[in-house]
């Protein structure tokens, strides 16, 4: 007889369709897949199909990301080989080298200059070793608002040279991005992992603000500083800065800011994210989720670390990214960690990947709980047989593997939202940014634990891994999760769609509109800008009604009052009356 999990599994295999071609020669936990096109229900039935007219719409787009690694790129260059292969010229603008080009041969490069090494600055240094603190990041955007007129101006070059017909930005740190498609009037697209400061819902909040991303369950004062104290803490903590940024802004002709989310309030914005992991908010129709967006394609498994997954059976994989790292303590008790939890039977194999960079970090021994020493060299060597470091691994085709039953992960979004796809449960390491937050998000949806880079103690390490193996509700959970991953994956073809209705709305526009001063935001999205947005705040959101309502109800309620009132005295003194003349 089948078990429950693999009911579940063959169950998943039958319903999702694999959005990746997978190597057969080693085990995988997608399930089989399926034809995706329904059978016609009897003969002289032909199938709907979409042929949009291509040949009036602009053919190109620029990529503008500005700050990041990977977690950066993997949502826009996945939506953008989406759009290449359509017949669209795509050109990416970023920092340093494009190290994805081999993966993405039809994406054009631009470089913006040179890329920021952040373990020598020491600002991100700070934001490693602490809690996020939202003082910290005062220098942050000071530091990032100071190197605006660098990116901008390259980025305008570039602008001028490939005439962009649309923007792509990702919003982190991205200003010049949206500041030159403005310049431009060019439509632009924004695209987030996050709906925070999009719309106002009181009970999302942020690790930023020192808040829970969900506050259904807090205090009231914890949901008073979270709605008003904490947020205005965050907006003077750079306001000085952001004053300085509006006035660089102002010598290119761009117009003043109140917030840094001012430029896309009128944008088509794709928000790369899943309900199920994300805390369910109210979007407005400009606000498309589209998530969680991953590749079709993935590198397989190299012949070393496919020997070494098939060989042991109970694996943990340990990856941090690639963009930020951790304090030399913390990675000695990582390291002890992976030998202890070894030596524990806990798990019997660990894959460490992309830590070879940091390998200086690392103290020359490890001292066990036992009191033996171990030597770094000797587990960087790999002369351990049962821990592989590598500086490369194929991230999902091992995440992908049966035998990988956790994952050690900062909790960068990519690296979730492969790993729910993959079914792998994790224990999280959040280091700063956006990954405290997606680490509690995890736990709220029952498919992990969370480790304190501030606190990180060997025993709790090993303490939650066993956990996470042995524990039922995290496996159920992992499998619906995996569900929801799966079938919102499909999403990112209609964030491809909407940009091109954006570049053909722009064209309709242009036979349609001479007036140079009109918005173009509001002309390219008119079909998903609410109507509130155009009546004011108190006719959007009805006040005069309400309050015309009120009124109403509170003069019918006091004529009520005073006519029982009336009533009520009348009688009365009719009675005296009829008292006093029985008297007579």
């Amino acid at each position: 007889m089948p078990t429950d999990g693999e009911v579940v599994d063959a169950i998943i295999g039958k319903l999702i369709v694999v959005a990746f071609g997978r190597p057969p020669h080693y085990p995988s936990k997608m399930g089989r897949e399926f034809k995706q096109y329904a059978v016609p229900p009897a003969d002289g039935w032909v199938p709907s199909e979409m042929i949009l007219d291509r040949t009036e719409i602009p053919k190109n787009i620029l990529l503008g990301v500005t700050i990041g690694g990977w977690n950066h790129l993997r949502h826009i260059l996945t939506i953008a080989n989406i759009l290449a292969d359509r017949g669209y010229n795509l050109t990416l603008a970023k920092r340093g080298k494009f190290l994805q080009s081999e993966q993405y041969p039809k994406i054009n490069f631009i470089s913006l200059g040179e890329e920021i090494d952040l373990s020598k600055d020491p600002e991100t240094i700070q934001l490693v070793k602490e809690k996020v603190d939202v003082g910290r990041f005062k220098k942050v955007f000071k530091n990032h608002y100071a190197a605006y007129d660098s990116i901008f101006l390259r980025l305008k070059e570039i602008s001028e040279m490939i005439k962009p017909d649309l923007f792509f930005c990702d919003t982190v740190n991205n200003e010049p991005c949206f500041d030159v498609a403005w310049l431009m009037k060019k439509p632009l697209v924004g695209i987030s992992t996050s709906p925070l400061g999009l719309t106002h819902t009181p009970y999302r909040s942020d690790p930023i603000f020192g808040c829970k991303v969900n506050m259904e369950n807090e205090s009231f004062w914890e949901r008073f500083r979270c709605e008003f104290i904490s947020p205005l803490q965050f907006l003077w903590s750079f306001k000085s800065s952001f004053d300085n940024f509006n006035k660089v802004r102002a010598g290119y002709g761009l117009p003043s800011l109140k917030s840094p989310f001012e430029r896309w309030q009128n944008s088509l914005f794709l928000v790369d994210n899943f309900f199920g992991y994300e805390t369910p908010v109210p979007l407005p129709p400009l606000y498309q989720e589209i998530g969680p967006v991953l590749p079709d394609y993935f590198p397989s498994l190299t012949p070393d670390i496919e020997k070494f997954l098939n060989s042991h059976k109970r694996t943990m994989f340990v990856a941090l990214g690639s963009f930020l790292f951790l304090s030399s303590e913390n990675y000695a008790k990582l390291l002890q960690s992976i030998i202890e939890v070894i030596e524990n039977n806990i798990v019997d194999g660990v894959i460490w990947a992309n830590i070879e960079k940091y390998r200086e970090s690392f103290p020359s021994n490890i001292t066990l709980s036992d009191g033996r020493t171990i030597s770094t060299s000797n587990l960087f060597d790999n002369k351990n047989s049962n821990i592989f470091m590598t500086s490369f691994a194929p991230q999902f085709s091992i995440l992908n593997h049966t035998n990988t039953k956790i994952f050690l992960s900062h909790s960068g979004s990519g690296s979730v939202y492969e790993s729910l796809y993959a079914g792998t449960p994790l224990l999280s390491l959040p280091i700063t940014y956006d990954q405290p937050g997606n680490a509690e998000k995890l736990e709220l949806a029952g498919v992990a634990l969370t480790l304190d880079k501030t606190n990180l103690e060997v025993k709790d390490i090993l303490n939650k891994i066993e956990k996470i193996l042995n524990d039922e509700q995290i496996r159920i959970n992992t499998k619906r999760l995996k569900t929801l991953a799966m079938i919102n994956s499909k999403r990112k073809y209609r964030a491809a769609d909407l940009i091109e209705f954006t570049l053909y709305s722009s064209v309709l526009k242009q036979k349609n509109i001479n007036d140079e001063n009109y918005n173009i935001e509001k002309w390219l999205f008119k079909e998903l800008i609410t109507p509130d947005t155009r009546m004011g705040l108190i006719r959007g959101k009805y006040l005069d009604v309400y309050a015309a309502a009120l009124i109403i109800v509170i003069s019918i309620t006091f004529l009520s009052i005073f006519i029982i009132r009336k009533l009520i005295y009348i009688k009365l003194f009719k009675v005296k009356e009829g008292d006093k003349d029985k008297k007579d």
